[in-house]
């Protein structure tokens, strides 16, 4: 009796054991649960901020893409740089007053100008005429495949342009423009805007076609031609550091009333003052400082440079850079009065022959310029030189407002002004 009555008693006990046990079985169960529902959470949490990062950093890339696109050459409609039939990026979207430096857009959009896409095997960039893009398809990809796009707005403020920069997830940025379903989509925007600002190729353009720290010594039988009738630079014709030798009457041209020679300045002390530095007196900047302004390109050309200055023209380049001495002997049509250039020769320069020259000449040593082809050798604008100016043969320069307002405030870089920048995420 007593042993039937143990053994009962012992299977009870496994009962209650296995009862204790289901529900701590039960317990870890829903524990585990609770876990992977915070991990879950969490994932969720990280996978956000993983989206809103992204979005970020394509809004910010956005923004300096646009201040490389301003200050870049010359691309297609694939925003890729291109030698010849393109267009400037600036041109493309911008409209810039030559008179007050006004910017405007080429149209009253204010859709997305531009836009890229990243994918794993690079970017993907479109750059439409205003108000002919067409948003892309979207790219099937196993991974996140970020866009951005731009948009230009007016300032107030003459030299200035607000870009706005959107970043989003999608390989779309027109996609991310639904705030609402952006949650649902699980796609994160970001918005950034930054004021830019044009810094002038030619901060203080020069009242006179012809500047130089030195002599000028004109010889010949036709003689060095210069040709001033701007009433807002009273006329002048020539400033000279030194003395001026061999100008003719007959070949200055002023403003009516105003005497040739009462138009020239030699033995100008502020040329030659201990400590002057004419280079930034006129271009606003040291030559070491001005050499890296972002629109800046150097050509490398080795003799005869004018083939390479004006393919630097074609592609879209406006301020040109040349290391050492430059001669230009070729019959060459470099620039344009309505899209003028600067030229910066870190040197001497020799000019030979006929050839016709729009912008600003600069020279960081002598002038040497020949020319007995009996076919005139013309610049429209201005020639600065740190040095000496000889010259022999028929040559003219003009000074004309048209291309002196370009060089002041049309031709340039574009920067970010200082703390002039805004951002959201969504």
């Amino acid at each position: 009796m007593k042993a039937h009555l143990h053994a009962r008693l012992k299977r009870q006990y496994g009962a209650a054991t296995l009862v204790v046990v289901m529900m701590l079985f039960l317990v870890m169960a829903l524990l585990a649960a609770y876990a992977n529902r915070g991990i879950l959470f969490e994932q969720r949490i990280a996978n956000s901020y993983y989206r809103a990062s992204m979005a970020q950093e394509m809004s910010e890339a956005a923004l300096e893409w646009t201040v490389t696109m301003l200050n870049g050459t010359a691309v297609d409609g694939s925003c890729k740089p291109v030698s010849t039939g393109g267009q400037r990026f600036v041109d493309r979207y911008l409209k810039i007053s030559a008179e007050d430096r006004g910017i405007k857009q080429n149209s009253e959009s204010t859709s997305i100008a531009a836009d890229c896409t990243r994918t794993t095997t690079g970017w993907i960039c479109r750059c439409p005429a205003l108000e002919a893009r067409v948003a892309p398809a979207a790219i099937a990809s196993a991974e996140l495949a970020p866009s951005f796009g731009i948009q230009i707005s007016v300032e107030n403020r003459s030299g200035t342009v607000m870009v706005s920069g959107f970043g989003c997830t999608s390989s779309v940025v027109d996609d991310c423009n639904d705030a609402s379903n952006n949650a649902n989509r699980y796609q994160a925007v970001s918005r950034q805007d930054a004021h830019i600002a044009l810094v002038s190729a030619v901060r203080s353009p020069p009242a006179a076609p012809l500047v130089a720290t030195g002599d000028v010594t004109a010889t010949g039988a036709d003689g060095l031609g210069l040709h001033n009738t701007s009433p807002g630079s009273a006329g002048m014709l020539v400033t000279a550091g030194g003395v001026l030798t061999g100008l003719q009457e007959t070949r200055m041209q002023s403003v009516p009333g105003t005497a040739a020679v009462a138009a020239q300045i030699e033995r100008d002390g502020h040329l030659t003052a201990a400590g002057a530095d004419v280079f930034r007196m006129f271009m606003g900047a040291k030559a070491e400082r001005y050499r890296q302004h972002p629109s800046l390109r150097v050509v490398t050309c080795g003799g005869d440079c004018a083939t390479a200055l004006e393919d630097a023209y074609k592609a879209g380049v406006r301020i040109m850079w040349v290391e050492g001495p430059m001669t230009i002997s070729s019959n060459k049509v470099l620039g344009s009065p309505t899209d003028p250039i600067v030229v910066v020769a870190d040197g001497a320069v020799t000019l030979n022959g006929p050839f016709q020259f729009s912008g600003m000449l600069v020279s960081r040593g002598n002038l040497d310029w020949t020319n007995t082809s009996g076919v005139t050798s013309l610049v429209n604008g201005i020639v600065l030189a740190d040095g000496d100016v000889t010259t022999n043969g028929l040559m003219d320069i003009y000074y004309q407002t048209q291309v002196v307002d370009q060089l002041r405030n049309r031709v340039g870089s574009f920067v970010r002004v200082p703390g002039g920048w805004t951002d959201s995420n969504r």
